[in-house]
């Protein structure tokens, strides 16, 4: 990311984070930009950027998938506490008790594309889950999870088998769905779109979209037997 990308990126966050605030009528907001804490993809010619906060960058850089290797079987049984408790006893982030509560509070990644000097206005905010079932986690990257796999170890709460190499190779399958897959919108606020998955399924992708922000959400991912 060059100086020039970083201040064009900063101000979009910026007024996004604030616009939100506002929405949702908090007391704060996380506004601030580490340059350091970021991934870029090329996905057919288009340059993307993944800003996030600090511990979601060290979840999706390393911790999750030391937290898988050193503890596999504490993923793929249908529960979520098993899972924060191996990411804990990699990443000692808070009280054991209160991870939950602190990783599904602003931990969060935004999807943006660039083009030169220009910020796509779709704009995909990703949290690393936003709901703890207990029995599985939803509105996040935890829930996309549960449909893949490292080295055939399950990465979330359902044990399904689709190796990715790494964490962050979650990344392009969001961009694809978000940025180059129709949306179909149900109502004002929800809308789907779709990504092949196998010969078998495809994988949809429940958004939730706030007008007065023009942020979209993932609510939920779910496979679909293809029509």
């Amino acid at each position: 990311m060059t100086e020039k990308e970083f201040q064009i990126i900063r101000e979009f966050i910026e007024k996004k984070s604030l616009l939100l605030m506002k929405q949702d009528r908090k007391s704060f907001a996380k506004a601030g930009l580490d340059i350091s804490k970021h991934f870029e993809i090329v996905v057919k010619n288009r340059k993307f950027f993944i800003i996030s906060t600090n511990v979601f960058y060290h979840i999706m850089n390393s911790v999750l998938i030391e937290a898988c290797e050193k503890y596999p079987s504490a993923f793929g049984i249908n529960k979520t506490d098993t899972i924060l408790e191996a990411i804990y006893n990699i990443e000692n982030l808070e009280p054991k008790e209160k991870i939950s509560e602190f990783l599904r509070t602003e931990q969060f990644a935004w999807l943006i594309e660039l083009d030169g000097e220009i910020v796509n206005e779709n704009i995909l905010r990703v949290d690393l889950f936003r709901m703890d079932k207990k029995t599985e986690f939803t509105g996040g990257v935890f829930h996309a999870f549960k449909h893949f796999s490292y080295k055939g170890i399950p990465l979330s709460t359902h044990f399904e088998k689709n190796d990715i190499q790494s964490a962050k190779e979650i990344f392009p399958h969001l961009i694809k769905a978000f940025f180059f897959e129709p949306k179909t919108f149900t109502t004002v606020h929800k809308c789907f779109s779709y990504l092949q998955y196998t010969e078998l399924y495809n994988l949809r992708f429940d958004l939730y979209f706030e007008p007065n922000t023009k942020v979209y959400f993932i609510n939920s991912i779910r496979k679909e037997l293809k029509q």
